[in-house]
């Protein structure tokens, strides 16, 4: 993905350097839980109500918002058996189309996202008692900065000419 001047850019690289940190304290975090469940359980016989549920929205949070960095290097899985075989300006409409429905989905996501924080905003979590909707906030949050970055690559897709695109996306 070729690299935009300006401010926008300066945006991306602030969004990219926040959203690494996240994920790697929401990792972090996860696995001194996990630990620390271990550890108390099998030594003192006892187990904190609020750990185990504590890492499994932690590991959601770091689930959607690692999505965006992950298409950000265009780390996404890909079956590349047709891909592979074509070049030129096939390539480039697979590229395109590609790029379409992923925007479709993630549009949708987006929106499906939001309604379920909005539904679950009276709900509460069972050991911690905190807002479900603060666990389900980073779905909408992470399908949309995605979003951004497919629509970046699409618009990268197609301002390239497409004998000069090669078969691996960014």
């Amino acid at each position: 993905m070729s690299e935009s001047k300006g401010r926008g850019n300066f945006f991306f690289r602030w969004l990219e350097l926040i959203l690494k940190a996240l994920v790697i304290i929401g990792n972090g975090l996860m696995l001194l839980l996990v630990f620390g469940q271990v550890i108390t359980r099998y030594v003192f016989n006892y187990t904190p109500s609020f750990g185990e549920e504590l890492a499994r929205y932690l590991f959601v949070w770091v689930v959607f918002l690692s999505l965006p960095l992950v298409a950000r290097y265009g780390g996404h899985m890909a079956i590349e058996t047709l891909t592979s075989r074509v070049h030129g300006a096939t390539l480039k409409f697979l590229n395109i189309m590609a790029d379409l429905f992923t925007i479709a989905f993630l549009a949708i996501m987006v929106v499906c996202g939001i309604q379920m924080v909005m539904r679950t905003s009276y709900q509460t979590s069972p050991a911690m008692m905190i807002p479900m909707s603060w666990v389900y906030a980073v779905i909408p949050f992470g399908c949309a900065v995605m979003l951004l970055y497919v629509v970046m690559n699409l618009i990268d897709v197609l301002k390239t000419p497409a004998n000069a695109l090669k078969q691996e996306r960014p």
